[in-house]
């Protein structure tokens, strides 16, 4: 119609008429408090929530189908929350308060019905990754499955050049990653042979897949200042997390050429700080040893050209940070002035969101979560849009 083709196809989802809904079970404990005459209160509470019956991708291959929905997990988390206010000043004309919060949550998967173990693969990068996830009986969800990074293979990781066959000959005992980035040289990225005892010999292949870690944090919360002065009142709120991890797949993508032949690289791979094949005096490739160690002695990062895309440690960072969320100053009028005017109460006042924020990851947003089909794949970084800093000027009135 319209010289618009439609095309139909059925559901890759095999359909389950005996999925039922997931069931938590709540145990948590707690105590309320109070001390110093009232200046401090808070709650301290630990909880165990048990998850039975999870909905989980079933893989159905030979069916027609690619997966089914079915009630096969078990998890339990496990945490404890903290939480308080500290009346610091509190006098007629000013006063200054401290509230703050503090979390620690900790989950293990109980149960995957008739399955130990799978993976789940993001799909950032098509297939070339594969599965990127690992969800197992006694893991936790959020482990990050890939490569551990051995940096770049140097010059002195090769015996010799054959011109004949534009190949290069590693010396023994060196971890052979060809499988996994490709045709190897001086300057190609290297892989840790995890599963070898020694870590450096024989080829590395998906037998030195390894855990790079959980994205879960160890501990976060918050914490806030609000005070008060002759008419003025300023609230500042912060938040934080330790420990957590976030899955940079920018680095990877930008880092790496794959199958593509141009492709755009961030900073960290400008020249002067990649490996360079080039000979600049010629303009033309060298494989003259003693001449690419002279070109790459200042060099720091592995040469961009791989196979595939390929995750490494690397691109896991620890994603730790504390944010200013939000900051507001306001001025309320006095009310014997209002009042002449029929005004009950008047309060002006400017706000500020996402002010700043302290952390040592690489990419726009610690928090970043782009892959977001299921939950089994959390704090992936792909192409996330950094958040808005925005301010707001306004006022309350009240007649």
């Amino acid at each position: 119609m319209n010289g618009i083709s439609n095309y139909w196809a059925p559901s890759k989802t095999m359909a389950n008429p005996d999925l039922k809904w997931e069931t938590t079970i709540t145990r948590n404990v707690g105590l309320d408090f109070t001390m110093l005459g009232g200046k401090l209160n808070g709650t301290i509470e630990a909880y165990i929530n048990t998850t039975k019956d999870l909905l989980i991708q079933f893989p159905t291959q030979g069916t027609g189908y690619d997966n089914q929905y079915r009630n096969l997990g078990k998890t339990e988390n496990k945490g404890v929350e903290v939480s308080f206010t500290y009346h610091i000043i509190n006098k007629k004309d000013y006063g200054l308060d401290f509230s703050a919060n503090w979390g620690l949550n900790k989950t293990k998967i109980k149960t995957l019905g008739i399955m130990e173990d799978f993976g789940k693969n993001t799909n950032w990068a098509s297939t070339e990754i594969g599965n990127d996830y690992w969800i197992a009986v006694g893991g936790a969800v959020g482990e990050i499955y890939g490569y551990k990074s051995d940096g770049r293979y140097e010059v002195n990781d090769f015996d010799s050049y054959d011109a004949a066959t534009d190949t290069w000959k590693l010396k023994e005992g060196v971890a052979d990653a060809s499988a996994v980035v490709g045709k190897i040289r001086p300057g190609s990225m290297k892989i840790m042979n995890v599963a070898d005892e020694e870590g450096k010999e024989g080829k590395i292949g998906n037998e030195d897949i390894t855990t790079l870690g959980n994205v879960k944090p160890d501990f976060f919360g918050g914490f806030s200042l609000t005070g008060r002065a002759y008419g003025f009142d300023l609230i500042a709120n912060f938040n934080y997390s330790v420990g957590n991890k976030e899955y940079n797949a920018n680095k990877i993508m930008y880092t790496q050429t794959s199958k593509y032949q141009y492709r755009n690289m961030i900073s960290i791979m400008e020249a002067g700080k990649r490996w360079t094949n080039l000979d600049p005096e010629t303009g033309l490739l060298t494989n003259d040893p003693t001449r690419l160690a002279q070109l790459n002695q200042n060099t720091t990062m592995w040469s961009p050209y791989t196979s595939k895309m390929v995750l490494t440690d690397w691109a896991v960072e620890d994603a730790s940070f504390l944010r200013l969320n939000t900051l507001s100053l306001g001025y309320t009028i006095p009310a014997t002035l209002t009042k002449r005017a029929g005004i009950n109460s008047l309060r002006f006042y400017v706000t500020a969101y996402n002010v700043f924020t302290i952390t040592g990851y690489d990419g726009y947003d610690p928090e970043a979560d782009c892959i977001r089909k299921d939950q089994l794949t959390p704090n992936v970084d792909y192409s996330g849009y950094p958040r808005s800093r925005s301010f707001v000027v306004g006022l309350n009135l009240n007649f």
